[in-house]
C-alpha cells in the first residue's frame, strides 16, 4: 500500500460525510480504518512475500498450510455464517446488538487479512487496464450518485425517497428479518472469500 492509496482517501471521505449526516459511530469506524491503513502505509506496510519464504508456485510453506486450513473450514464457516445471519437479522436495525454483531466478524476478518494472503503464489498479475477502467467507472458512478442524492435531500440528516442514497434505496429490503438475514449472510460469505484471497 502506498501513502496516496485511494482506499484511505475513500474511507476518510466516507467518514466525514457520515459525520455530517449525524452518524458519529459509523464515522469513527471509517476514520479509524482509514487511519490504520495510513499508519500501515507510512510504516512501509507488511512485506508479506519476503516474510513468508514458503510462498511461490507449488510451495508447501505457511501460506499453503493456511490456505488448506481455510478451505477445509469453508463449509463450517458457511453454516455458522447462516446461523449468525438468522440471529442477527432479527435484531433491530441500527441497534447496539446489531452493530456489535457486525463489528465482531468484521474485526476478525481484518485481523486475519492483515497477516497476509492465504493463497500461494507471487501475488496478482498485471492489472488489465480495461477491467480497471470498468471498475473505477462503476465505483465513481456510485460515489457520484450517493453524493448527489445526499446533497439533494432536504437536509443531510433527513432521508428522501425522491433522491435516495444507497442506504435509503436498500431500506425496503432491510426493513424485514428475511431481507436482513439474506444481506448479512451474503456479506459474511463475501468476507470469508476475501479473507482467503
Amino acid at each position: 500500500m502506498v501513502a496516496g492509496d485511494p482506499v484511505i482517501a475513500i474511507l476518510v471521505l466516507a467518514g466525514i460525510f457520515d459525520w455530517l449526516s449525524g452518524n458519529a459511530v459509523h464515522s469513527l469506524l471509517l476514520l479509524s480504518a482509514g487511519g490504520a491503513l495510513a499508519v500501515d502505509a507510512a510504516n512501509g506496510g507488511p512485506d508479506r512475500r519476503e516474510a513468508d519464504p514458503g510462498r511461490g508456485a507449488g510451495a508447501t510453506g505457511p501460506a499453503a498450510a493456511r490456505l488448506d486450513a481455510a478451505r477445509s473450514w469453508s463449509p463450517m464457516v458457511a453454516a455458522v455464517a447462516f446461523g449468525c445471519a438468522v440471529v442477527v437479522g432479527g435484531f433491530g436495525r441500527y441497534s447496539w446488538p446489531a452493530s456489535a454483531a457486525v463489528l465482531v466478524p468484521a474485526s476478525a476478518a481484518v485481523a486475519l487479512a492483515w497477516r497476509g494472503p492465504l493463497r500461494d503464489g507471487q501475488g496478482p498479475g498485471p492489472i488489465d487496464p480495461a477491467g480497471a477502467a470498468a471498475w473505477v467507472s462503476l465505483f465513481v458512478g456510485l460515489a457520484l450518485w450517493e453524493l448527489t442524492s445526499l446533497l439533494l435531500q432536504p437536509s443531510l440528516t433527513t432521508d428522501s425517497f425522491a433522491h435516495p442514497t444507497i442506504s435509503v434505496a436498500m431500506d425496503p429490503l432491510l426493513a424485514h428479518h428475511p431481507g436482513r438475514t439474506i444481506v448479512l449472510f451474503l456479506w459474511l460469505l463475501a468476507g470469508w472469500f476475501l479473507v482467503q484471497r
